[in-house]
């Protein structure tokens, strides 16, 4: 069994607010836990979440520095939206494999504090992923051909976004004890983007630092870990497709079979995790967090995954259920391929909190292309 039994992160909105003496105090508990593995001689394996410049230096750097190793066989590093579903999914198989004893998985993305040291434009290069469109376009494009599958109009699309965004706003102000603008900004046509307005465009400018450590049953209970310090990964698949402007449509699929790959990747998870997730859900015995960077995104999971058989019955799951923990990428806030990492250490402390057994975590990469699925138990 693979038991995730630390959790923590750190976001700075400032910029330049982070040194490497300050994350060692933030992550004191999982540095205390390292220490442990090294002088118990478990087998330990380091993942780590790609940063947008100087990746795999960068993870280097922060294991190096933070967790003060003095020797890493092997980083894994990972590069897209769906990166910490992927490092989970592989940190889980090692685990039950029996090639290690334990897994780190963290991300450093100190994105903030490049965009005022290298500027706007730099940032926006290293963003660009295709050469001739941006990614902003090309969900625009995914929008577009989804409109023409579930046979909605642009300004039902424009409708719908509206309540996915006031679903994140409820979850949000809840949770941060705030009050946010209802206003969602205006229409992103400059950008090419006519489909979409200002608040659907997620990628937080602030940097963030976080992480979670998995763990077998025999070395959680050789360090005492508190049943009620650990959640169990019942189950977690990604699967991807080709990802490129002109493969949209493959990456959208087709009425009755909305983006497949991410159906696969559901079905998986679920059949691994030995529960029906939409009972559990309609049982209000699972919390969700979708991935909420552009509305074509959070549409096509429900759809996907069958919490939803037609696109009518979303204003009355999202009146009913929230769909995310803390409110979404815009809100919620973590940046570049972090997201997902931000919505599994936020399940693991809402599970730790309450009563509901299960919390799902979907993931995202790229233009849609990889998309993976985390389910998290409560022991």
């Amino acid at each position: 069994m693979s038991n995730i039994i630390f959790s923590g992160k750190v976001t700075d909105k400032i910029g330049n607010q982070f040194s490497y003496e300050r994350l060692r105090e933030v992550f004191m508990r999982a540095r205390d836990i390292h220490t442990k593995l090294v002088s118990s001689n478990k087998k330990i394996a380091y993942f780590f979440i790609d940063p947008l410049l100087n990746s795999f230096e960068g993870a280097n750097q922060f294991y190096f520095a933070v967790f003060e190793c003095e020797r890493i066989d092997k980083i894994n590093t990972y590069k897209s939206g769906a990166s910490p579903v992927q490092a989970l999914a592989d940190a889980k198989e090692l685990i039950e494999c029996g090639l290690c004893d334990a897994a780190f998985i963290f991300g450093y993305e100190p994105l903030l504090t490049n965009r005022l040291k290298y500027g706007k434009e730099e940032i926006t290069k290293a963003m660009s992923i295709f050469e001739n469109q941006s990614i902003i376009k090309c969900y625009n494009e995914m929008a577009r051909l989804l409109c023409v599958e579930l046979g909605i109009s642009k300004d039902q699309f424009g409708e719908i976004a509206d309540q996915l965004y006031m679903n994140y706003l409820r979850t949000f102000e809840r949770e941060d004890n705030s009050v946010v603008l209802k206003d969602r900004g205006r229409r992103l046509v400059d950008h090419g983007a006519d489909l979409f307005k200002l608040t659907d465009c997620a990628n937080p400018n602030i940097d963030f630092a976080g992480g979670v450590i998995l763990a077998n049953d025999s070395t959680a209970n050789l360090f005492q870990i508190a049943k009620n310090e650990r959640v169990k990964v019942s189950g977690v698949k990604y699967s991807m497709v080709e990802g490129a402007p002109e493969k949209i449509g493959g990456i959208v699929g087709k009425q009755g079979n909305l983006f497949p790959h991410l159906r696969h990747a559901f079905l998986q998870a679920q059949n691994q995790s030995k529960i029906n997730v939409v009972e559990q859900l309609r049982n209000k015995n699972l919390y969700l967090d979708v991935y909420t960077c552009y509305p074509p995104v959070p549409i096509g999971f429900l759809m996907a995954t069958g919490m939803i058989d037609s696109i009518d019955q979303l204003p009355d799951l999202l009146e009913r259920h929230e769909i995310t923990v803390s409110g979404g990428m815009n809100l919620a806030r973590a940046p570049w391929n972090n997201p997902a990492l931000n919505g599994v250490i936020d399940m693991y402390h809402k599970l730790k909190e309450g009563t509901v057994s299960y919390g799902l975590i979907h993931g995202n990469g790229g233009i849609g292309e990889i998309q993976g699925v985390v389910i998290l138990e409560v022991i």
